[in-house]
């Protein structure tokens, strides 16, 4: 018998401090190995599908993100009266705070994941790097840590721009600032040092690769280690640093680049003695791999690898912190891709207005799924989608033996999405599904600013705006019948999409 068979016939109790998707996955997955699922949620989330399907939910004070899924005294106080086995903390949150773990460890309650000490490693980016290179890999050049205006300004004009900056800690996404030369970059700086925990803690400045392909290598680490690689996932495709699309494998990588990833990798998570899951996150342009970061948690796109093996992930992260090896691997495996799979994010978001993000009740929720889609998502018709969190909503998946036929078969799972009540960003994904560049696999890091140049002029944010959201010709030209020339004129575009559209 092994552990996770021992755990499951002592019905053992798991904590979930989690909303939304990963809340359900958690539920979902623990459920079907006889697990007790314990849902913590905000008063803001009361009506929320995990809150019906977990075997038993308490409520938060407050909906407060500090009074409820950042509070860490709350949910540890919590886990010790009920007397939980585990905490699974799902992904976003808390779920990389080495402070969290450590809290956790020393009140004897065990966390889904890598362990404080490792977290405490892997989250401070310059130090991976710097261990990377004395493991003789490629990183990305960056700046020292900066805390102050006056720490940029000694390194302002030894930069190379267009830059990046980015928090030293934790995982960016909206935290994350692209800027084109100095001036701006001094804003953008400043702008973030406003935020008390980036003076503290710090950022840095990263050097930028605008026509560059982001590509994470998704991996599980047993406590024998052995060490199952799956298929790369490519993640260049974002806006505003928020992974939008995403497939695996990428098309866009050599054979030989693609075992220098498995092979940096696995120096990478021996080094610091990573158990359990996680991906290794790398830059690749013009031939040369750049380690960036690892992402140790839990993913959205965990479930692309999760299809390649047809397997739940959720299920080998309790697998292996119970004690329990990979099943069938002794040594290091590297799966081969069967199918191409590709991920897109539904965002409660306006793309017609900035992508502001959207609230409201769900008024009608329609989709029609086949043998080759996936819609994971917490929204049902007189769902509650709140303004008060992350405005993610749903993870929609297509994979096929053939990548075009993967890419047609998400166009059409799109068209067959109905959702009223709040604005989302489908029509955006539904586009982009049609573009060409993306239909060739030409899709790099600066794919949704219409792949252009750095100037020195700089853009206007609603420019940008309308730029991400109408980001190709053929938008335009395929859509000028519902009357796009009145939309732009109410909310005033930038003169370039004016003439644009006058030429229709």
């Amino acid at each position: 018998m092994t552990k996770i068979e021992q755990t499951t016939n002592k019905k053992k109790k798991v904590l979930i401090p989690n909303r939304g998707v990963i809340a359900l996955d958690i539920i979902d997955s623990l459920k079907s190995i006889g697990l007790e699922t314990i849902l913590l949620y905000s008063p803001e989330d009361s009506l929320s599908l995990p809150v019906r399907l977990a075997d038993r939910s308490y409520k938060f004070f407050s909906s407060k993100l500090e009074d409820s899924y950042l509070d860490m005294e709350a949910i540890i106080d919590k886990a010790l009266e009920l007397q939980v086995d585990y905490i699974h903390p799902g992904y976003g949150f808390l779920t990389e705070d080495p402070d969290f773990f450590k809290m956790c460890e020393k009140n004897g309650i065990e966390v889904i994941g890598p362990g404080s000490a490792v977290l405490r490693t892997v989250r401070d980016k310059i130090e991976m790097r710097k261990m990377a290179g004395e493991l003789n890999i490629t990183f990305i050049e960056h700046s020292p840590v900066i805390k102050s205006s006056s720490d940029f300004a000694s390194i302002a004009d030894n930069l190379n721009y267009p830059v990046i900056i980015k928090p030293l800690y934790g995982y960016g996404g909206k935290r994350i600032r692209a800027a084109e030369y100095k001036k701006d970059a001094a804003e953008q700086v400043q702008g973030l040092l406003k935020r008390e925990d980036l003076q503290r803690q710090g950022i840095f400045v990263d050097a930028f690769f605008p026509y560059a392909h982001q590509v994470e290598i998704p991996f599980f680490r047993d406590g024998g280690g052995n060490i199952l690689f799956l298929p790369e996932i490519e993640s260049s495709i974002q806006r505003r640093f928020q992974k939008i699309f995403q497939e695996s494998p990428s098309v866009n990588i050599s054979s030989s680049i693609r075992e220098s990833l498995y092979r940096n990798s696995r120096k990478l998570i021996e080094k610091i003695n990573y158990i359990g899951l996680g991906y290794v996150e790398f830059i690749i342009e013009n031939g040369t791999a750049y380690f960036s970061e690892i992402n140790p948690s839990y993913q959205i796109n965990s479930l692309i690898p999760e299809i390649h093996i047809i397997s739940n992930f959720i299920k080998k992260q309790i697998a292996i912190s119970t004690g329990g090896l990979l099943h069938n691997v002794r040594g290091i495996e590297i799966v081969e891709p069967k199918y191409n799979i590709l991920l897109v994010s539904l965002m409660a978001e306006d793309p017609l207005n900035n992508f502001q993000p959207s609230s409201g009740t769900v008024s009608e929720f329609f989709y029609y799924s086949t043998i080759r889609n996936l819609f994971k998502t917490a929204l049902y018709a007189g769902a509650k989608v709140s303004p008060l969190y992350d405005p993610y909503i749903g993870k929609i998946v297509t994979f096929s033996s053939q990548r075009e036929t993967a890419v047609n078969d998400m166009r059409n799972f799109l068209e067959n999405i109905i959702i009223k009540g709040i604005k989302t960003n489908l029509t955006f994904l539904k586009h982009l599904l049609r573009n060409k560049s993306l239909h060739r696999g030409d899709t790099i890091i600066d794919f949704l600013n219409l792949k252009r140049e750095f100037s020195k002029r700089k853009k206007k944010e609603k420019e940008i705006a309308i730029a991400t959201a109408l980001f190709s010709a053929d938008f335009h030209i395929e859509n000028s019948k519902n009357d796009f020339k009145t939309r732009l004129a109410k909310i005033k575009q930038p003169g370039f999409f004016k003439k644009l559209f006058n030429r229709m």
